[in-house]
């Protein structure tokens, strides 16, 4: 009788270790299925986002979904595509940008048929294009309400594959090790009822030291058998619940780490509950246990305080603007809301904030208001000039020929001054509205010269100031706008030429050191204040506004200078002593053709 209970004890035993290992082994490939394409919708779906919110900021500029493709692929370890809504691949992190156009139209693979229906799409297959298995996740790519393409994240199966394989030989060598023991416990079973008191404390131990898979195999239906039946079904509801824990909180640091804006939420004691990388990077903060910690101790600003106190008293809610000064003066718009219970949502328990950075906004509309205005008082004063001698000549001064020629030939100066003016004001809007598609042509450096000298040396003759040129033998092509080029010296030139007195010297010196070609600009002119430096390519900036009106300038020049020195990806410096002139220094680097685009 008790080598029949053993046998049959040792037989249930095995079975049950081999069907555990089985289950575990379906249990575990589909979890880590599901948490892969879990994985890649949310990935799928903030990449779209992303690409939707770049759709929407500048509709009319195309986006380079093939350098997408491989920036998201390299940050999540996953083959990214981009499908427009025709089925063409327009980006692809395995493929060459070059062979995109060699890959088949993929517009009925099933899951770009979901996504393009407006739903995700799955699909497990073997690639046609690189050979391999894959599970592949497509979401679609909104703009206006309409299905702009689609986002394709692919997982290769031989990491499964390999994780099966794994499991079947740790479930073979589960179950070995598994029947060993339970023969022996079986064995000394009907002799000793103090084992299975031994099995629980010893699986107890192993729970306590987090190993939550362990489980205790006794077969009995007394006291025991429901102690060890109800020790295992609470370990499985613990490991289920520490599971969904961890993958809650994994979700909770993904979802904060792709946020671009600064993230942070505080109790009533306003102690620290949540804060998220760029909130840290923005207050520099290097310490990262801050959780628990008061607000004041991890972000020492008094105003971000003040704000998070006028909240919790007054329950002030809602958005609002702030300057802090550390750890750079910066402008914040802040958006803020309370933290409810959601068992008791009358009880507050904190305040979440969400902080954008906007100082580089505030600085453009800034721009653009003293651009406005400075254009609006440019183009006034000689309008009102022409208007002004217009009335006159029509109250009678035409019948004065003299007068009449006067005021003309003022009217006539006051319109070339606006001509002027208006095209400067064209000639930088095309600057800055191209610099991202400038052309890129040969530049021969000597015969550009040549084609300026023939303007400038009749410039300089007119006020009877020497023009010196001097270039270096054997100068190298540089590749760009060669009308920008021209333009640029030019406007160094003549704005030489205007501050330069009579008899005085201007000198031109083209040369090549190390992978740049310098152009320098040195006059004798009348200098500029030190203090002005800083903001001399400044739009309509003027040193001496009553001189520069005089001379013809616009208060463009040199803005024009800069914004073309930058499009060849160079540098500008400006030297100068009052009385004694000054020295403009270009610096453009030596690109070859391959290198452009």
């Amino acid at each position: 009788m008790q080598r029949k209970i053993f046998v049959t004890y040792t037989i249930l035993i095995f079975l049950g270790i081999i069907l555990t290992g089985l289950l575990t082994l379906k249990f575990v490939r589909t979890s880590y299925v599901e948490n892969i394409e879990n994985k890649l919708i949310t990935n799928a779906n903030l990449i779209s986002k992303f690409i939707e919110k770049e759709i929407e900021e500048d509709p009319s500029s195309p986006i380079d979904f093939h350098k997408y493709a491989h920036e998201y692929a390299a940050e999540i370890d996953t083959r990214v595509t981009f499908i427009n809504k025709d089925g063409m691949v327009i980006g692809d992190s395995e493929i060459a940008q070059d062979d995109l156009s060699k890959i088949e139209n993929h517009l009925y693979r099933p899951e770009v048929q979901k996504a393009l229906e407006g739903e995700i799409g799955k699909s497990e297959r073997k690639s046609a294009t690189v050979d391999i298995d894959y599970i592949y996740i497509t979401v679609p790519i909104m703009n206006n309400d309409k299905i702009y393409g689609v986002t394709r994240l692919a997982f290769p199966l031989t990491e499964i594959k390999k994780l099966n394989y794994n499991l079947l030989q740790n479930a073979l060598i589960a179950a070995f090790c598994g029947l060993l023991v339970t023969t022996i416990l079986g064995y000394r079973f009907t002799n000793s009822v103090t084992k299975p008191v031994k099995e629980i404390t010893r699986t107890a131990q192993k729970i306590a030291n987090g190993n939550f898979n362990d489980k205790v195999y006794i077969k009995s239906h007394d006291e025991i058998g429901i102690l060890a039946n109800t020790f295992n079904i609470m370990a499985e509801k613990l490991n289920d619940t520490i599971s969904e824990i961890r993958d809650k909180n994994t979700k909770l640091h993904s979802t904060l780490g792709s946020m671009k804006e600064a993230l942070f939420a505080i109790d009533k004691e306003y102690k620290i509950i949540l804060i998220n990388p760029v909130a840290m990077s923005l207050f520099n903060i290097a310490d990262e246990n801050v959780y628990g910690k008061h607000v004041l101790e991890v972000i020492r600003n008094n105003k971000l305080h003040d704000v998070l106190e006028d909240i919790l008293n007054n329950k002030h809610i809602g958005e609002r603007e702030i300057i802090i000064d550390y750890p750079e003066t910066k402008i914040l718009k802040i958006y803020t809301n309370f933290i409810r219970l959601d068992m008791d949502p009358n009880r507050i328990i904190g305040v979440m904030a969400v902080m954008q950075d906007v100082t580089e906004m505030r600085k453009l509309e800034n721009m653009r208001s003293e651009f406005v205005a400075n254009v609006s008082h440019e183009l006034k004063t000689p309008l009102t000039s022409i208007s002004g001698f217009i009335e006159t000549l029509k109250n009678g001064a035409m019948d004065n020929e003299k007068v009449r020629d006067r005021f003309l030939d003022i009217i006539d100066i006051e319109t070339e001054r606006l001509t002027r003016l208006i095209d400067d004001i064209l000639t930088l809007s095309a600057i800055e509205n191209d610099k991202n598609t400038i052309k890129r042509e040969e530049i021969r450096i000597n015969e550009m010269i040549n084609e300026v000298n023939m303007m400038a040396e009749a410039l300089a003759k007119g006020k009877q100031i020497t023009y010196i040129t001097e270039l270096e033998a054997d100068l190298p092509f540089i590749y760009g706008n060669r009308d920008w080029f021209k333009q640029m010296l030019l406007n160094l030139i003549e704005n030489a030429i205007k501050y330069t007195p009579e008899n005085g010297q201007i000198k031109v010196l083209i040369y090549k050191r190390y992978e740049h070609v310098f152009a320098v600009v040195k006059d004798t002119g009348i200098g500029i204040p030190k203090e002005d430096i800083s903001r001399l390519f400044e739009r309509f900036y003027r040193v001496d506004k009553a001189r520069s009106r005089k001379v013809g300038g616009t208060g463009l020049g040199l803005a024009i200078v800069k914004h073309i020195v930058l499009s060849f990806g160079g540098e500008i410096k400006v030297n100068s002593k009052l009385g004694k002139g000054s020295e403009f220094i270009v610096r453009i680097p030596i690109l070859g053709r391959g290198k452009l685009g």
